[in-house]
């Protein structure tokens, strides 16, 4: 399967939307892209005949790299999307100055946990009632990536 490596721009933000929608319970809004594009920050999506099947945003400064949202749309996942994605964002990540990158995740999402270890991330901490639920509130475990 080839994949395309794209730099999003605002135009991109309503197929964004779609994936967000698609596999996260409490989705980004199209105002949260926009602040994300108007600060600055990075943003990278993989096309597959002309469609997005995955994102990644993220945020440089202070030698440092955030990773803020990464999905990947659910007939794509598991096929090497989201590792792509993340390993191009480190690469950027590194050519602008970033020693290393950090991110959140939900403590229940053990697929993206499994993603992350993958490719060297590793546990730092928990914050307790980071992400809302449609009960009330989950931890966020913390990860590290030494660039």
């Amino acid at each position: 399967m080839i994949f395309l490596l794209h730099t999003l721009v605002f135009s991109d933000i309503p197929a964004l939307i779609a994936i967000e929608n698609e596999v996260h319970a409490h989705p980004w809004t199209a105002e949260a892209f926009e602040i994300c594009f108007k600060a600055g920050y990075s943003g990278f999506g993989m096309k597959k005949d002309e469609q997005f099947v995955g994102f990644i945003i993220l945020a440089l400064g202070a030698e440092e790299c955030h990773i803020l949202n990464l999905g990947t749309a659910r007939a794509y996942q598991h096929q090497g999307v989201g590792t792509q994605l993340l390993l191009y964002a480190l690469q950027h990540a590194k050519f602008y100055g970033a020693r290393i990158a950090y991110l959140e995740v939900r403590a229940s999402n053990v697929h993206a946990i499994a993603l992350y270890r993958k490719v060297n991330f590793f546990p730092t901490g928990i914050r307790k009632g980071y992400y809302q639920t449609a009960t009330g509130h989950e931890d966020a475990s913390m990860f590290t990536c030494e660039l």
